[in-house]
């Protein structure tokens, strides 16, 4: 991955947090409808326990996880249904709720510009807006449950091709 690809989701910070959220979605995807317990959660990622709880408990606000007793969770919903747009739309809510602060009161300079920049912000949310209305629409097409078939092994990770060559089962689109 190059230095701008991750622009599309805002910033590589972005990036790497939608990564984290689909690896977690598709964990308890490949496991559904069972629970998924923390420290089961923590070897599947890497990540630690502590930070696993927040973001459970955060993906049960947002309603795509249900909790469960003792540090467990589930899908709040059928594993087919969630998608890549469902973790973007977490990630997205999540940094607009961090990033709320009361309004400033403008002052005397700032009132004079500001119509020419309410213009400018009228734009730039109408190119937003379509943006993001696209961007949904290609991620809905995403399932996670894709991430269950990878999970359960079914296809191997290097296998030799016709001429005794091998294959690796990653591919790149780079």
């Amino acid at each position: 991955m190059n230095n701008t690809d991750p622009i599309i989701f805002g910033s590589s910070s972005m990036y790497e947090r939608l990564c984290l959220v689909t690896e977690v979605l598709g964990a308890f995807v490949s496991r559904a409808p069972r629970a998924v317990g923390i420290e089961q959660l923590a070897r599947q990622t890497g990540r630690p326990e502590k930070e696993l709880v927040r973001l459970c408990n955060a993906l049960c606000r947002g309603q795509l996880l249900a909790g469960e007793r003792g540090n467990a969770w589930r899908l709040a919903g059928d594993a087919s249904s969630v998608t890549l747009e469902d973790a973007f739309r977490f990630v997205v809510n999540e940094q607009a709720a961090r990033g709320r602060t009361r309004p400033r009161a403008e002052s005397e300079e700032a009132a004079q510009d500001s119509g020419a920049r309410r213009e400018v912000d009228l734009l730039v949310m109408q190119a937003a807006i379509s943006i993001n209305q696209s961007v949904f629409q290609h991620l809905r097409q995403f399932s996670l449950d894709r991430l269950k078939v990878a999970a359960s092994g079914m296809f191997p990770a290097r296998r030799p091709d016709d001429r005794g060559a091998t294959w690796s089962g990653k591919l790149s689109f780079s």
